[in-house]
Parts: C-alpha cells; structure tokens; sequence
C-alpha cells in the first residue's frame, strides 16, 4: 500500500497522484485512538476513510477513522484470494484495523501519461479483472448492491484501486465488496471515467485526459458495453448519493444517465 492514498471521493482520486505522509505516526492521533491495534511504524498514507502505517516487515496496518470492524472486509479479502483472484493477504483484523501484505509499486492510475505506459493494453487488464472477478459467486450473507445479482461485484474497480506490483496487478480497497450484477461494476467503473474531474496541474491537465479517454475506449471495447449501459442510471443513482462530489460533476452523470436510458 506504500505510496497509495485514501482520496476524498472515488471520481476524484481518477487522475490524482497518491501522497506520502512524512512524519510519524504518533504526530497525527485521530485514526488510531479508534482502534484495537496500535501501529509500530510510521504513517505511509492517509486519506478521508483511513490512515495506514508501516507494520512489521512486508505489512501494512490500515487504520478506519470512525473505528468500524475491519472483519467482512477482511474476510472478502480471503474469499477472493481463494479463488486466486489478485489481492493483498490479511493476517488480523479488528474494531477500526486491518493488517495485509504491503504493495510495492504505482497505480494504474499513476502511470498514465508517463510513456511508455501501455495505455490500451492496461484497458484491457482492466477489463480482463472485472471478467475474473465477476466468475466468483458471492458468499452467503454479503450486502447487495443497488442492481442485485449472485456474483462478487467489487463497486469501485478503477485505475487508482489497481496496484501494478512487480509481481502483477494487485486489487485493492474491498470495503464496498457486494452481491450484485456484473454490469453494475462495469458501469460504475464507465461513469467514474467519464464524469469525474480529478485536479490536475502543468502539462498532466493535457496528457492525463487523453490517457483516460484511450484507456476507457480500450476498457469498453472488452466487455459487455450493451449490459452496463442499462446500467448506468443505477450507477449514477448510487454515485449522486456521495456528497463528496461537485456539482459538475453530479451535472455530467446525470447526462450519462440521461443517455443510457
């Protein structure tokens, strides 16, 4: 997870670069004063939800703000690695913690507009991780998302929830993980692409748009375009509840919606 942030809203964080935290944990109290597990190490990164810290040799400890039982997340976590899906291993998890295998290596979203990134190529890894995932039943007893279904959705697979690690690609950030229909996932990840106006500044707010707009294309051209259109509306409904967001940005999915329909 070095290296990688929690930013304030899913839209915005495509696009954004992820920002270390410098000094040690002790300078930066709130997160940790929630949880059962105190950190040892120092903070890497933090963000609206979470803060996370060193933690021993090849670990991480993720810290929840609001202390909220890091265990469903945790055990998602597991359910998808024993299907060999890629993702962090989890070693403990509590009231407001979670201890997984520390990340080394930049987001897909941190390598586009940084040559020679394969931009159409990473589309399709994109896309290849959606398929993957969606072959997964859920497990018992898991929330529903807003378009029900019986496989694994993971209601935030992007660019910047992908790890691109020496050793491949990496899913990251379960906390969402629900029952659901697959097009809901591949249209969420459409709106997210397509409305979000993450801040960018010098020669980024040129290359970085171009970057999404052919990784997008290359990312649809892989899967079921006519499904996840239908399911836009239900996507959009979803994100506008996020208070986050600007008013742009709520204006653009509200247009997407309005053209899916």
């Amino acid at each position: 997870m070095a290296g990688r942030t929690f930013w304030r809203s899913p839209i915005a964080a495509l696009g954004r670069s992820a920002a270390r935290v410098g000094h040690a944990f002790w300078d930066v109290p709130t997160a940790r004063q929630n949880a059962d597990m105190q950190p040892i190490g120092p903070k890497l990164a933090e963000g609206r939800d979470s803060e996370i810290f060193e933690h021993g040799p090849g670990k991480v400890l993720r810290v929840a703000r609001d202390g909220r039982s890091l265990v469903s997340e945790a055990e998602i976590m597991r359910y998808v690695r024993s299907h060999s899906y890629p993702c962090p291993d989890v070693y403990d998890a509590g009231d407001g913690y979670l201890v997984m295998d520390r990340l080394s290596g930049p987001t897909m979203m941190e390598l586009v507009g940084k040559p020679p990134f394969p931009l159409r190529r990473s589309g399709h890894l994109l896309a290849d991780l959606h398929e993957r995932l969606h072959r997964i039943p859920a497990p018992p007893g898991i929330r529903v998302a807003p378009l029900p279904g019986d496989r694994l959705v993971h209601r935030d697979l992007h660019p910047m929830n992908v790890m691109m690690t020496p050793v491949g690609p990496m899913v990251i950030d379960w906390a969402n993980a629900s029952a659901g229909d697959p097009a809901f996932d591949v249209a969420d990840t459409w709106v997210l692409f397509a409305c979000g106006t993450p801040p960018m500044g010098g020669i980024d707010r040129f290359i970085v748009p171009i970057g999404r707009r052919i990784l997008l294309r290359s990312f649809l051209s892989r899967v079921d375009t006519d499904a996840a259109r239908q399911a836009i509306p239900a996507a959009v409904d979803h994100r506008l509840t996020d208070r986050n967001m600007s008013p742009d940005e709520h204006a653009r999915m509200r247009k997407l919606a309005a053209w899916a329909s």
